[in-house]
Protein backbone atom coordinates (compact mmCIF):
# COMPACT_ATOMS: atom_id res chain seq x y z
CA UNK A 1 0.00 0.00 0.00
CA UNK A 2 1.37 3.42 -0.96
CA UNK A 3 1.19 6.61 1.04
CA UNK A 4 -1.36 9.06 -0.37
CA UNK A 5 -1.47 12.78 0.26
CA UNK A 6 -4.89 14.38 -0.24
CA UNK A 7 -5.25 18.15 -0.28
CA UNK A 8 -7.72 20.73 -1.50
CA UNK A 9 -6.12 23.15 -3.91
CA UNK A 10 -8.22 26.04 -5.21
CA UNK A 11 -11.44 24.23 -4.30
CA UNK A 12 -10.38 21.05 -6.13
CA UNK A 13 -9.40 17.80 -4.40
CA UNK A 14 -5.98 16.50 -5.42
CA UNK A 15 -4.40 13.20 -4.43
CA UNK A 16 -0.70 12.45 -4.83
CA UNK A 17 0.90 9.02 -4.37
CA UNK A 18 4.23 9.13 -2.53
CA UNK A 19 7.02 6.74 -3.48
CA UNK A 20 10.48 6.49 -1.94
CA UNK A 21 12.78 5.04 -4.62
CA UNK A 22 15.91 5.94 -2.69
CA UNK A 23 16.95 7.04 0.77
CA UNK A 24 17.16 10.70 -0.14
CA UNK A 25 14.31 11.08 -2.65
CA UNK A 26 10.51 11.15 -2.47
CA UNK A 27 8.47 11.17 -5.68
CA UNK A 28 4.91 12.49 -5.63
CA UNK A 29 2.71 11.59 -8.59
CA UNK A 30 -0.81 12.85 -9.13
CA UNK A 31 -3.09 9.86 -8.70
CA UNK A 32 -5.53 10.72 -11.50
CA UNK A 33 -4.32 13.67 -13.63
CA UNK A 34 -7.23 13.35 -16.07
CA UNK A 35 -9.74 14.21 -13.34
CA UNK A 36 -8.24 17.63 -12.75
CA UNK A 37 -9.95 19.39 -15.62
CA UNK A 38 -8.50 22.82 -15.09
CA UNK A 39 -6.72 25.16 -17.42
CA UNK A 40 -4.06 26.09 -14.90
CA UNK A 41 -0.82 24.16 -14.66
CA UNK A 42 -0.77 21.37 -12.06
CA UNK A 43 2.38 19.26 -11.90
CA UNK A 44 1.77 15.54 -12.28
CA UNK A 45 5.16 14.70 -10.76
CA UNK A 46 7.02 16.41 -7.92
CA UNK A 47 10.41 15.28 -6.62
CA UNK A 48 11.41 16.17 -3.06
CA UNK A 49 14.93 15.51 -1.88
CA UNK A 50 15.33 14.73 1.78
CA UNK A 51 17.53 17.75 2.34
CA UNK A 52 14.57 19.97 1.50
CA UNK A 53 15.23 20.57 -2.17
CA UNK A 54 12.10 20.36 -4.30
CA UNK A 55 12.13 19.87 -8.05
CA UNK A 56 9.18 20.73 -10.23
CA UNK A 57 9.65 21.74 -13.84
CA UNK A 58 7.88 25.07 -13.23
CA UNK A 59 8.08 25.48 -9.47
CA UNK A 60 7.52 29.24 -9.64
CA UNK A 61 4.08 28.71 -11.16
CA UNK A 62 2.85 26.33 -8.47
CA UNK A 63 4.42 27.59 -5.24
CA UNK A 64 1.03 27.55 -3.44
CA UNK A 65 0.50 23.87 -4.34
CA UNK A 66 4.01 22.93 -3.21
CA UNK A 67 3.50 24.76 0.07
CA UNK A 68 0.23 22.86 0.71
CA UNK A 69 1.86 19.49 -0.04
CA UNK A 70 4.89 20.32 2.12
CA UNK A 71 2.65 21.39 5.02
CA UNK A 72 0.71 18.12 4.78
CA UNK A 73 3.95 16.10 4.80
CA UNK A 74 5.24 18.03 7.83
CA UNK A 75 1.88 17.55 9.57
CA UNK A 76 2.09 13.80 8.93
CA UNK A 77 5.68 13.65 10.24
CA UNK A 78 4.71 15.55 13.40
CA UNK A 79 1.75 13.24 14.12
CA UNK A 80 3.74 10.03 13.54
CA UNK A 81 6.58 11.17 15.81
CA UNK A 82 4.14 12.00 18.62
CA UNK A 83 2.47 8.58 18.43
Amino acid sequence: MALLIAITYRDKPLVYTVANPGREIYVLRMQDPQQTSTKEYLPEKIIIRRKGKIWVSDADECRELIDLLTAEILNFNTKTRAA
